[in-house]
Order: C-alpha cells, then structure tokens, then sequence
C-alpha cells in the first residue's frame, strides 16, 4: 500500500511540474507562450547569445525579455511574409554549411559544439533562420527609415572634440628653399620684394638665382609643421610667407592655393562616427517599430 501511495504520489508531483512548466505565460493573436518555452531558452541562453547575438543579445536575460523576444520574431516573421520573404530550410541548410565552412568545422564537430551547450540541431536551425530573417527585416524594414547626416555626424564629433574643429586648410604650395648663410642680412631684408617680383615675370639673380623650388601640392594643414601652419593661416592664394628656417635651410612658401577642407582628424573619425550614429539609430527606430507594431496585435501576459 506504501508503494502504491508512492507511486500515485511521484505521479501527482510530475503532472504538477508538468503543469506548471505548461503554464501560459503569454498570448499574441492566436499563439501561445508557455512557461517551457522560455525556460527552454533561458537553458541554452548562452549557445544562442554565441550563434545570434543580435536576437539574444545577453547571456542573461528575464523572463519578460525572452517573451518579448519571442513576440517580435513572430512580428518580423508576419511583416517579411507580407513582403514575399520566406525563409525556406534550403536557404537554413546553406547558411548552416556557409558557417561550418568559415569557421572549418564539419558537422560532427557543429553537433558536438551544440550538445556541449545543450542546444537540439533543430534549435540551431530555428535559430539560424530567425537570424536570416532579422538581418532581412533590419536591411529591407529598418534601414530605409534611417538617415545619417553630415551635420549629425559633425556634432558627434564635437561632443568628443570639442576644442577641435570639423575644418582644415588644404593648400596647393611652392617651397622655396635656400642653404643658411648664402643670403646676407640685407638680401634677407630683400627677399620679399624679390620673389614678388619673380610673380610678375623677373628672374631671379645673384644670390637669390640659388633658390631650390618644389611644388608641395594637395596638402592638409595638419600635415605641416606647426611653424609653417601658424604662417600659412594667415596667408591668401598668391600670397608668399615669411622666411621660415627648417634645419640647415631658410624656406619661403607660395601659397598657389588654399581651401576649406574636412580637417584630418575629422576624417580619421567620421566613418566610425557614421557607423555609431547609425547603428544608436537602427537600435532606437527598431523599438519603435516593435512598439507601433505590438499595437496592431493582441498580446497579453500573464
């Protein structure tokens, strides 16, 4: 009689556990969530943070999260039928295969890595359709309601810069370049006339005839030194500099041509400056959508 009390006693207990596992947790139109289904995933959260971060995007996550989850991948895959996309498991096996190729693995060695983290093969299909789905929602949804602009981008540049300017000087230039102490004290007084008058068609004579030219042409002022940028500020096209010793040599600068340019450090920075802006805007416009789409449907937790 003890056993038999046992017995229908270890019954009771597991269609209890049963039950509760059971219990619905959620409802979106006409499907359901079960307590199971989430602590199926909160089981083999971390495999499926590794294989699809995007769509599990922490290895810890709480129960409302997973359902919320769950919830969207059943929007995402409503607004894509709607479309025409269906993912069929032809694409799934190749996109599993593409995988296994990148990374060198085989299949034993893929069913190997899924049964360490307890995760089915046919969880990692599901999983690695969803993620096809995603990136389809994110790239024919999301993307066409982003927009990053030049000036968004120049404001986040300054929020990290902010002493430092999204402009810089470009210059076209002619570096007249002589050996120190060819020139006497008062050919050096001359020097400015001289080459002005080398703008008008005079040739350059005596002393002066020892010039070196170079044509320095396509230049950002942060490519130049200091010195010769604190000059060449202030100068306009077709004006000349100061003498401006460099080593063991005096240089006079023609400006041929000077314009405002995106600065180097700005350039440096503004592709990862594109890509943080869009990447804060996909996430901000893909909860709005979610929300604005949750609207259209009947959810309920419980």
């Amino acid at each position: 009689m003890k056993i038999l009390f046992g017995f229908l006693l270890i019954i009771l207990c597991t269609l209890v556990h049963a039950k509760i596992l059971d219990k619905i947790m959620a409802v979106v139109d006409d499907q359901t969530i079960s307590m199971l289904d989430v602590m199926r995933i909160k089981d083999t959260l971390r495999a499926r943070n590794e294989i699809s971060p995007q769509i599990f995007p922490k290895t810890s996550l709480t129960d409302k999260e997973i359902m919320n989850i769950l919830i969207n991948k059943k929007l995402i895959r409503e607004k894509l039928n709607a479309l025409g996309y269906v993912i069929a498991d032809d694409q799934v096996e190749s996109q599993i295969k593409s995988t296994e190729d990148r990374l060198g693995l085989n299949r034993d060695a893929l069913l190997n890595f899924l049964r360490t983290n307890g995760l089915e093969f046919e969880e990692y299909f599901e999983v690695t359709r969803e993620s096809i789905e995603y990136n389809i929602f994110l790239s024919r949804v999301i993307s066409p309601m982003i927009s990053v602009t030049e000036q968004e981008i120049k404001n986040e540049f300054y929020k990290t810069n902010p002493t430092n300017s999204t402009l810089g000087h470009r210059f076209d230039l002619v570096d007249f370049y002589i050996p120190k102490g060819i020139l006497k004290p008062s050919e050096m007084s001359q020097l400015p006339r001289v080459l002005k008058g080398l703008q008008k068609g005079e040739s350059l004579r005596g002393n002066f005839g020892k010039f070196d030219a170079t044509n320095i042409n396509n230049i950002n002022e942060d490519g130049l030194s200091k010195e010769i940028k604190g000059q060449l500020e202030k100068l306009n096209t077709g004006d000349f500099s100061s003498p401006i010793t460099i080593g063991n040599k005096i240089h006079v600068f023609f400006v041929k041509h000077k314009e405002l340019v995106d600065s180097d450090k700005f350039l440096k920075q503004k592709e990862i400056l594109r890509q943080k802006i869009y990447a804060e805007s996909e996430k901000q416009m893909t909860e709005m959508w979610f929300q604005r789409e949750s609207s259209k449907h009947f959810i309920k937790f419980f």
